[in-house]
């Protein structure tokens, strides 16, 4: 019999590869075969990790169905175990394969799983992002538009991403809000901000010129600074919303 330390990582490499060239490390019984007792183990880890995609993909789930969800789940634990410390990082990857699986025969919708996939993903990162919940919240409209001369005192925080998709979404989220049945997007380019405010995830449908705005406005290597109230005056009345979504944060706070 192997040393302890041995036979863990005997375990490991055959649970990762999910099938053990030899079973010798494992005591013969009269009642359980070593295959089937080794079984438990290989199973029961893919098990959890399409148990982790089920529940960070709930909206991806429920419009593809249940059965083929299980089958992208399953051929992605496969080509794509885990290697982090954290069950989290496990989904990262998960719109990346849809969009490598995508069959072109379809045409255009073929690429709404993935689509929806990184809405997903983001709005994951997003709620585990650092947050400015706890800071001294601006007090109204005017006091934004007061930082209005100044736009440098305003950034984009980390509970914010931004996503350009082929895709509209907005009918499709609203849907599953209500609980009712999902309908296909529209293949029309859209803008989306994924952000949290007060412990609340939203998606926020932008026009393309907030999202170019945002955009700039965390880039620090961007050659041209975010347009002002002085240069596009729509930024006087879309700001304070921006602020009140999450979708910008003054820097004092941060």
């Amino acid at each position: 019999m192997p040393d302890l330390s041995t036979l863990q990582r005997w375990l490991q490499d055959v649970i990762m590869a999910g099938a053990a060239d030899s079973l010798a490390p494992v005591r013969r019984s009269n009642r359980i075969a070593p295959a089937i007792r080794v079984g438990v183990y290989v199973n029961g880890y893919r098990a959890r990790l399409v148990e982790c995609l089920v529940k960070e993909f709930p909206i991806l789930r429920k419009l593809v169905g249940e059965d083929v969800f299980a089958l992208f789940a399953r051929d992605y634990v496969e080509l794509s175990p885990s290697h982090s410390y954290t069950l989290f990082d496990f989904g990262a990857g998960f719109a990346a394969y849809l969009e490598r699986k995508r069959p072109a025969e379809l045409g255009d919708i073929a690429g709404v799983p993935a689509a929806l996939a990184r809405i997903e993903r983001a709005k994951a990162e997003v709620y585990r992002a650092r947050g400015h919940e706890r800071d001294p919240a601006p007090a109204d409209a005017p006091f934004v538009l007061s930082l209005m001369p100044l736009l440098a005192v305003l950034r984009r925080p980390d509970t914010v991403q931004l996503l350009s998709l082929a895709y509209d979404f907005r009918d499709l989220l609203a849907a599953h809000a209500q609980g009712s049945d999902l309908p296909l997007p529209e293949t029309t380019p859209s803008f989306l901000a994924v952000a949290r405010a007060g412990y609340r995830v939203d998606c926020h449908h932008l026009e393309q010129w907030q999202y170019d705005w945002l955009m700039a406005l965390a880039d620090v290597h961007a050659r041209q600074t975010p347009p002002t109230a002085e240069s596009d005056p729509r930024l006087s009345s879309w700001l304070p919303e921006a602020l009140r979504g999450g979708l910008v944060v003054a820097a004092a706070a941060a």
